[in-house]
C-alpha cells in the first residue's frame, strides 16, 4: 500500500477550515486518512485509495456537559466518520458525498464558536510562549550578571526557539481574528 506523510500539518494549516480544505482537496487525488494515531498532530499519514469526495470537519469539543460518548454519538447519528483524535478534545470527521458538500455546524454562530475555541487555545499557547521568552532572557541576563558563563548557551537555544514560536503563535492568532471578523 502506497502511503505518503505530512510533517507538522496541523501547525502548518492551524485553521481548522484552511485543514479541512487541504485534506479535502487531497482526498479528491485519492490520499485519504486510515485513523489517527498518537502522533498525528505531529505527522499525518494518508493511503492511496480511490479518489473520493470527503468533507473533514476539524472539531474542538471542551463542553464538560458533553461526554464524549454522547459527543460521538451525536455526530455519528447524522453520518458522520470517526476519523480519530489529535488530542483529547480534538476531534475529526469526515463524511463522504456526492452531491452538496454536507456541513458540520447548522449555522454561522455554532461555526464561530469552533474557531473562537481554536483562537482561545492559540492564544493560550502564546501567553506561554512569551513569558519563557521573557523569563529565558532574564535568566540569561542574570547569568551573565553573575558570572555563571557556562548556563547562557542552553538558556540562549531555548530563547532562539521561543521567540519565532511567539511570532508565529501571533500570525495564528491575527489569521483566526481575521477568519472571524474581529
Amino acid at each position: 500500500m502506497i502511503k505518503k506523510f505530512y510533517w507538522l500539518p496541523v501547525f502548518r494549516k492551524f485553521i481548522p477550515a484552511d485543514l479541512e480544505t487541504w485534506m479535502e482537496n487531497l482526498a479528491s487525488e485519492g490520499w485519504n486518512i486510515d485513523k489517527l494515531g498518537m502522533f498525528s498532530i505531529l505527522r499525518l499519514t494518508f493511503q492511496k485509495t480511490e479518489p473520493k469526495r470527503y468533507r473533514y470537519v476539524f472539531d474542538m469539543n471542551f463542553s464538560t456537559s458533553y461526554r464524549h460518548e454522547e459527543y460521538r454519538q451525536t455526530y455519528e447519528q447524522f453520518g458522520w466518520e470517526y476519523v480519530g483524535r489529535f488530542n483529547a478534545n480534538t476531534f475529526l470527521w469526515r463524511k463522504e458525498y456526492a452531491d452538496e458538500r454536507p456541513e458540520s455546524f447548522t449555522d454561522i454562530e455554532s461555526l464561530k464558536n469552533r474557531n473562537k475555541r481554536v483562537r482561545n487555545s492559540v492564544t493560550a499557547a502564546f501567553i506561554l510562549a512569551l513569558i519563557s521568552v521573557f523569563a529565558l532572557a532574564a535568566g540569561i541576563f542574570v547569568c551573565a550578571f553573575v558570572g555563571k558563563i557556562e548556563k547562557i548557551p542552553p538558556l540562549a537555544c531555548a530563547f532562539a526557539f521561543a521567540i519565532p514560536l511567539s511570532v508565529y503563535l501571533h500570525r495564528v492568532i491575527r489569521k483566526l481574528n481575521a477568519d472571524l471578523g474581529e
